[in-house]
């Protein structure tokens, strides 16, 4: 009597692990019953394998984890403290939504409501915490993105976190796209602060009283900083990659910044390859455009931006005067203006020393790293909201371990030398994206340049009239000085 194949599978998966064991399993005569059962009871015995793996698995509490460490050694890690981490927690929850953010306490919650109410819905996170150690909660996804963007590799918060490091790597991608860069958890919108009167007004009267009065009306200082960047190819769109080496011998971007006196970031725009210049760069944004169309309004409220020598002078941005001479009234107004327009370079440093991921060039694609360095803007921006409701401790903290981080950079990184540009090949674009021939200007840049000069010079009389000068000793040495007596 023949049995069916399906009952012979059913017959010999029951004793498949005790034929195989057997040492007798190769007197079985029947093959085609060894070629059916084999492949069955060798799944099944992987299978089991894994399962036990995966149950011993227990993946890392984020509070344990976090009441482990010190105040200062988690300012190390993650870049700030514990009180504006969880800060940060909430402001990412509420933008996205406690379903996408996944808490620890929202997934203990789910399996407890499991437990108490079986529902097919739920059973994934029970699944998953069986199976997996767990879901990786929203805690652990945004220490592993500020870990990164603090300098660690994927490899070390994938042995930090107990999460595969190609999953490190969708995580850091993940955060830093629809988290971090949510429209409500960090806006960073030029145009909208320049239509904000109460914002503009603040801000002034921050420069006003930095500058003993001199700098009035200044509602930001702008420059521009070269982030650095591995050398783009044809995959990032990019025909000519010497367009991004820079004057300062390295692949960059090209990143326009306005900043406040608390260094808060007002406006940047991440959209220009390295060789150009920062007069070029700024033109480019869409900032310019509508200040440009819009300047009479700046004017009328007295209004405007302070940038260096780099870029040329519009009634909404004023540079200092070329070539000087010293002790001149040009001179005079160039050190109160260098002094107000000195915050942004104390910006960059502090971003630079902040974010580890920039002390080496961002490996990623062009627009991947365009939205890392957005990511480390919106943060900085978080940090400096916040940073007047931290404590005088905090704060020291922060210096001491800034402090640290320089000495530490700069002790490994040698200054790069100087390099050449490179660009000259592509074709330069104007406002409406099409091929800028050159040519005279418009007649509202006309206009605006000629109101620059006018508003500058008469902030050079006004301080010949007050008889201001540039101090004629250096303030720290004059501190130091070592006095001899002549008795």
């Amino acid at each position: 009597m023949s049995l069916s194949c399906q009952s012979v599978i059913n017959m010999t998966a029951i004793a498949g692990l005790s034929i195989l064991n057997n040492q007798y399993f190769t007197t079985v005569v029947d093959t085609v019953i060894e070629r059916i059962v084999a492949p069955h009871v060798r799944w099944s015995r992987v299978n089991s394998i894994t399962s036990q793996r995966r149950r011993m698995r227990v993946r890392k509490s984020w509070a344990a984890f976090s009441d482990w460490l010190t105040d200062r050694q988690f300012r190390r890690y993650f870049r700030m403290s514990k009180v504006l981490f969880h800060q940060l927690v909430d402001d990412i929850c509420a933008a996205v939504g406690t379903n996408v953010f996944k808490s620890e306490q929202y997934i203990q919650q789910q399996i407890d409501d499991n437990l108490l109410f079986p529902d097919q819905s739920k059973n994934i996170y029970k699944a998953h915490h069986d199976s997996t150690g767990g879901f990786v909660s929203g805690e652990i996804k945004l220490a592993i993105t500020l870990r990164i963007l603090g300098g660690a590799t994927y490899l070390d918060c994938s042995l930090f976190f107990e999460v595969s490091f190609n999953h490190a790597h969708k995580i850091f991608k993940e955060v830093i796209d629809n988290w971090i860069r949510h429209p409500s958890v960090g806006s960073i919108n030029g145009i909208k602060y320049c239509c904000n009167d109460a914002a503009m007004s603040a801000v002034a009267l921050q420069f006003a009283q930095s500058s003993w009065g001199i700098i009035c009306g200044c509602i930001g200082a702008l420059d521009g900083w070269l982030v650095k960047i591995k050398k783009p190819g044809r995959r990032d769109g990019v025909e000519n990659p010497q367009s991004f080496y820079s004057r300062k011998g390295f692949y960059a971007v090209n990143t326009q910044v306005i900043v406040d006196k608390n260094k808060r970031i007002l406006f940047r725009s991440i959209m220009s390859r390295g060789a150009e210049h920062d007069s070029t760069a700024f033109r480019n944004s869409g900032l310019y455009v509508w200040l440009l169309d819009n300047y009479r309004d700046l004017v009328e409220k007295g209004y405007h931006f302070i940038g260096d020598s780099a870029y040329a002078i519009k009634s909404f941005l004023h540079p200092p005067y070329d070539n000087a001479a010293h002790a001149s009234a040009e001179d005079n107004y160039n050190f109160f203006h260098s002094s107000s327009r000195i915050i942004v370079e104390c910006t960059f440093g502090e971003i630079d020393l902040r974010f580890g991921i920039l002390w080496q060039p961002l490996k990623y694609s062009l627009k991947f790293n365009c939205s890392v360095i957005d990511a480390c803007f919106v943060i900085h921006n978080f940090i400096v909201k916040h940073r007047e409701g931290v404590s005088t401790t905090m704060n020291m903290i922060d210096f001491e371990v800034f402090d640290e981080d320089c000495r530490r950079f700069y002790a490994v990184n040698h200054e790069i030398p100087e390099g050449v540009e490179g660009g000259e090949r592509d074709l330069r674009l104007d406002r409406n994206g099409n091929r800028d021939r050159g040519g005279r200007p418009q007649r509202s840049e006309a206009q605006s340049t000629a109101a620059g000069i006018a508003w500058r010079d008469s902030y050079r009389d006004e301080i010949q009239r007050q008889r201001l000068i540039r101090p004629q000793t250096n303030w720290y040495r004059h501190r130091n000085r070592v006095l001899i007596s002549n008795d």
